[in-house]
């Protein structure tokens, strides 16, 4: 299983119809307690996961800040992925009811506290030539920006290929071959996304052998055609107002990538955090200073505790059993250590934003049962989002919600 090749598939079966129920604004979430057994058969795993967060921890409780003694903080440096946007989703997004339970999402989300929200806008959705309703799903997207800044949350977009041929998006593609290719193909979706989004932040590639899997263009998983790919798109997508183009290699990688990415003419570097082993923090203070050092902003838009054995080997379809693996609730008590060893590394960093990936599990989480465990990857993945969806209406939130806002 490719480090996080999850990071890029995405959710959520629509969790259905909320509205009226939810608490109104300024109200606040009860978290709910944890004290959930780990079933045997997950019991190795577990231990696995423990000792990698253990090293984690403590690699990044000795991290020196990098500002001083008084780092920048940012009040609202929890963000969120917004997964009931999620591009590969793709026609129940353009459904009467999405954008209903898209705003019972930000609201939800704005209760908590979350500063911000990342978009995970796939190609080619918004590209004509592709996508015949791509014009729809600009309108659509459009909307879900102008919903998230009007809550005041800042917005984040993420670009990457669409995760065919898993449990989350069922679709085939002829991607281009070539590097210049693509870096043309992702900058004419970018320039849609700035021009009609208008983001904060927008993510041209932070998972290299993820892209270079889902897009067969296998250049992509190299130092010198990640440099050129972000070049290319970065030069053809031209004026960019006060959107922020970034990239980046995630955390599975070695720091020298982000090294080679920074002398590119990206405004910040980007990372995604997973797994947690001491090898994954120890990249994660290098790259820190790596942005320091070379005057740029440093995000995180894709972090959560990773429970799969992960290689840089690819297998794109093994994310299919990483999400329902990571909705149960005995889970929880390692999720919520995570979030707050990534938060302090975010501070000490000086980082901008760090954005939780499978964010319905700041509301609820799905108990483990025999039964649960027997369902399809698909129903389980769909029973997490219902149960979400409940406790958003409910008002309540989970300990890994709160910690994910720094309660």
């Amino acid at each position: 299983m490719a480090g996080s090749l999850l990071c890029a598939a995405v959710l959520l079966a629509n969790a259905g119809p909320v509205s009226a129920a939810l608490r109104a604004e300024g109200s606040s979430p009860a978290a709910a307690t944890v004290d959930v057994p780990v079933p045997p058969q997950y019991a190795a795993l577990d231990a696995r996961v423990a000792a990698g967060l253990d090293a984690f921890s403590s690699t990044i409780a000795r991290m020196a800040p990098l500002h001083g003694r008084r780092p920048p903080i940012s009040k609202n440096l929890g963000w969120a992925e917004l997964l009931v946007a999620n591009g590969n989703r793709q026609g129940a997004l353009l459904e009467p009811s999405a954008m209903a339970s898209v705003d019972v999402n930000l609201r939800a989300l704005k209760r908590l506290g979350v500063g911000g929200v990342v978009l995970g806008i796939k190609l080619p959705l918004l590209i004509a030539s592709y996508q015949p309703r791509a014009a729809d799903y600009a309108d659509f997207y459009a909307t879900v920006a102008r919903h998230a800044r009007a809550l005041g949350f800042g917005v984040d977009v993420e670009l990457s290929a669409m995760f065919c041929g898993t449990i989350y998006a069922q679709c085939s593609y002829r991607y281009p071959k070539s590097l210049s290719a693509w870096a043309e193909l992702t900058a004419e979706q970018a320039r849609t996304v700035i021009n009609r989004m208008h983001p904060g932040w927008l993510d041209l590639i932070s998972e290299p052998n993820t892209e270079a899997t889902l897009t067969g263009i296998t250049a992509l998983d190299t130092k010198t055609g990640l440099v050129s790919f972000v070049t290319a798109a970065v030069h053809d997508v031209g004026r960019h107002g006060s959107t922020k183009l970034v990239a980046g290699a995630a955390s599975w990688y070695g720091p020298d990538w982000d090294q080679v990415l920074a002398a590119t003419p990206i405004d910040a570097l980007v990372t995604h955090v997973y797994p947690a082993t001491a090898g994954t923090a120890a990249t994660l203070v290098r790259t820190a200073q790596i942005a320091k050092r070379a005057g740029k902003p440093l995000v995180a838009d894709e972090v959560w505790l990773y429970k799969a054995v992960p290689t840089l080997s690819g297998g794109v379809a093994a994310s299919s059993q990483e999400g329902p693996l990571a909705t149960y609730s005995f889970w929880e008590p390692l999720d919520v250590r995570f979030v707050r060893a990534v938060r302090q590394w975010a501070t000490k960093a000086g980082v901008a934003f760090v954005s939780g990936f499978w964010s319905q599990l700041a509301f609820s989480y799905v108990t483990w049962t025999a039964a649960a465990g027997s369902r399809p990857a698909a129903q389980q993945v769909a029973a997490s989002a219902q149960a979400a969806g409940q406790a958003m209406v409910a008002g309540t939130t989970t300990l890994t919600g709160r910690a994910l806002i720094g309660r």
